[in-house]
């Protein structure tokens, strides 16, 4: 799979998947209530926590764990309405190690996305984005 030894999770790491769960947290539960446009910022902000993650983990060799994260950034970007996003990081997510039953899935969710794109070309213009997530050194 990798060439790298598998190592534990950094300090870092660590916190930002504290701080990405938070944040996810909160999304689900406004989702839920259906407080959606107080909601977007909040996938926005948990999916950019998911694509920090992802190539620390890559750097770990962890590279599976690495595709899983690039898989949920993608879907709050999805969530979000950013569907341009969602699928370059749905395409990334397959250039990992997957299982097959998931690269079957993933295929479905860019295929959501982009019939989503088709139906809403307004949404084509890039919109500005919260800041990456801070890393805790």
């Amino acid at each position: 799979m990798g060439q790298y030894k598998i190592n534990s999770y950094t300090k870092i790491i660590k916190n930002l998947m504290g701080e990405k769960s938070h944040i996810l947290s909160k999304a689900h539960a406004l989702s839920e209530i259906g407080m959606l446009e107080t909601v977007q910022p909040l996938w926005v902000s948990a999916a950019a926590y998911e694509e920090s993650i992802a190539p620390l983990l890559d750097g770990l060799g962890r590279e599976l764990e690495a595709a899983v994260h690039r898989i949920s950034a993608a879907s709050c970007y999805q969530k979000a309405g950013d569907f341009i996003r969602a699928v370059n990081l749905y395409r990334a997510a397959l250039a990992g190690p997957l299982r097959d039953d998931t690269r079957q899935e993933v295929d479905k969710m860019i295929a959501d996305c982009l019939s989503q794109l088709t139906l809403q070309p307004t949404k084509l213009v890039p919109r500005p984005y919260a800041q990456t997530p801070p890393v805790v050194v």
